[in-house]
C-alpha cells in the first residue's frame, strides 16, 4: 500500500528500521542496552505522533481529502511505471499468509520468501520511481506541510515530539555507526 509522505510517515518508518537495526546487534553489550532503550523511547514518541496524526486527519476532512488526493496521485504515477500497486498488494498478501502455514516445508518457505522480497522490491522501485516526479514532490511537499501544521494547531507538543525523535534518531544512528565500526575493526 502507498505509505502517506509526511514527517509522520517517514519518522515512523525510521522507528522500524532502527527496530530492525538493534535486534540484528548483540543483546548483552551496555552500549546496546542503551540503545534499546532509546529505541523504546524513540517508538514511544513514534505512537504519540502518529496518534496526534490520525486524530489531526480524523478532525479536518480537507486535510484528509488532500491525503487521499496524494496517494491516488502516487497510486497512478506508480502504475504509469508498469507497476499495479493493487495486484501487487494482493499478492504480498498471498505470500504473507503462505509464509504463516506451520507445515511449509523450509524450500517452500524459501520460495514464497524470495516471491514476497523481489514482489516488494518491485514495489519499492516503481514508488521511488514516482515519488522523484516533480509534481509528485510538490504536492508531497505540500501535503506535509499542510498536516504538520494541522498537528500542531490539533496539539501544541507536535513540534517537541518531533525535535525529540530527530534527537533520538540521530543518536542511535551514532550509536549503530559506533558499534559497526567496532565489529568491523574486531575483525581485522
Amino acid at each position: 500500500m502507498i505509505k502517506r509522505l509526511s514527517t509522520i510517515g517517514l519518522l515512523t518508518l525510521a522507528a522500524v528500521s532502527f527496530t530492525n537495526v538493534a535486534v540484528a546487534a548483540d543483546d548483552t553489550s551496555a552500549g546496546n542496552q542503551q540503545a534499546q532503550q532509546l529505541m523504546q523511547s524513540y517508538r514511544s514518541d513514534a505512537q504519540k505522533l502518529k496518534q496526534i496524526h490520525d486524530k489531526t486527519i480524523d478532525n479536518n476532512p480537507q486535510l484528509a481529502k488532500q491525503q487521499k488526493a496524494f496517494e491516488a496521485q502516487v497510486k497512478k504515477a506508480v502504475k504509469n511505471q508498469g507497476y499495479d500497486v493493487d495486484a501487487g498488494q494482493k499478492r504480498m498478501e498471498k505470500y504473507a499468509k503462505q509464509l504463516q502455514n506451520k507445515d511449509l516445508s523450509d524450500d517452500k518457505r524459501k520460495a514464497v520468501m524470495q516471491k514476497f522480497q523481489s514482489e516488494r522490491q518491485q514495489m519499492v522501485k516503481a514508488r521511488n520511481a514516482a515519488m522523484q516526479q516533480p509534481e509528485i514532490q510538490q504536492a508531497g511537499e505540500k501535503l506535509q506541510q499542510n498536516t504538520i501544521q494541522a498537528m500542531k494547531d490539533q496539539n501544541s507538543k507536535t513540534d517537541e515530539i518531533i525535535s525529540d525523535m530527530e534527537a533520538k534518531r540521530s543518536k542511535l544512528q551514532q550509536q549503530m555507526g559506533s558499534a559497526g565500526q567496532a565489529s568491523g575493526n574486531a575483525g581485522q
